[in-house]
């Protein structure tokens, strides 16, 4: 571990829901990541190089959907939120697109999956939905990918799956779990102070769903496909290995988006905050 590193981890600020802090990172010796550096897992290293893709971009979203309604926010403790979780956002986007940059010299299709996902995304499918449904539900589909990754952020350090990553490529991940834990409640509080339609949640929730597992799969298996060194016999070995975790993950994350169709949720009904505090302090 690096002096860096260590310095990093006595000065991060504790978990705190209710006054999220913006923690600017800069995660070191990542320039010569392995191309599995996942368990040496093509499956699941693939799995989470689709996030990279898909986070950048999406934070931009999720901050732009906040912010259109941040003036409609009267009270002073979610205003302060707000803010915070647009300062987080802005920097998991940036720590991402690092990354983006080490997967380009790696010789991945990096620059035709951006232009792909922002297209479909954000210039198709989102302006569509918009049009026909109106500019709230934008707020509402930031609300519900806002659950998957925080649901996602609990079951992963719940169970320790970060710690199968390459070197500070564990930091990164586990930084940015922990955050999304912290902030989880944010973009729902800001939807139910301008809407509390149920149907505008769960709606929302629905094409986030769609949006979620859409493109976390179709780009998992496109990096899949465009892996020199994933071949027959590696793909469905490492696809076998990587079971013993979607066994735990999947069935957690299904319990997790049925609880969101409850019609008294709330995000801090799941707690996970003491959870994302341990793992903050080893990174």
């Amino acid at each position: 571990m690096s002096t860096q590193t260590i310095s990093k981890k006595k000065t991060l600020k504790p978990i705190d829901a209710n006054s999220p802090t913006v923690r600017k990172m800069d995660f070191e010796g990542l320039e010569n990541l392995p191309d599995h550096y996942i368990a040496n897992n093509a499956f699941l290293t693939h799995t989470v190089n689709a996030y990279h893709i898909l986070f950048p971009e999406g934070e931009r979203f999720f901050i732009k959907s906040v912010k259109a309604y941040a003036d409609q926010v009267k009270d002073p403790g979610l205003s302060s939120r707000v803010k915070s979780f647009i300062g987080q956002e802005v920097q998991h986007g940036k720590e991402h697109e690092k990354i983006l940059e080490i997967l380009k010299g790696q010789g991945r299709p990096i620059g035709i999956m951006e232009r792909v996902y922002k297209w479909t995304a954000f210039s198709l499918l989102l302006p569509v939905f918009e049009f026909i449904f109106g500019k709230k539900l934008k707020l509402s589909v930031t609300a519900g990918l806002e659950h998957y990754t925080a649901s996602m952020a609990e079951i992963s350090i719940r169970h320790s799956f970060h710690d199968d990553a390459y070197g500070n490529m564990r930091s990164l991940l586990l930084w940015h779990a922990c955050e999304e834990i912290e902030h989880k409640s944010v973009a729902y509080d800001v939807l139910q102070t301008v809407s509390n339609s149920y149907f505008l949640r769960v709606f929302g929730f629905f094409i986030a769903s769609l949006m979620f597992w859409g493109y976390a799969i179709s780009l998992q298996q496109w990096f899949l496909l465009a892996d020199k060194k994933v071949g027959f016999r590696k793909y469905f070995q490492d696809m076998k290995s990587a079971r013993r975790i979607g066994r735990i993950l999947y069935p957690e994350l299904f319990r997790a988006a049925l609880l969101y169709f409850k019609r008294d949720f709330h995000p801090d009904q799941t707690g996970g905050y003491e959870l994302a505090n341990a793992a903050l302090v080893t990174i």
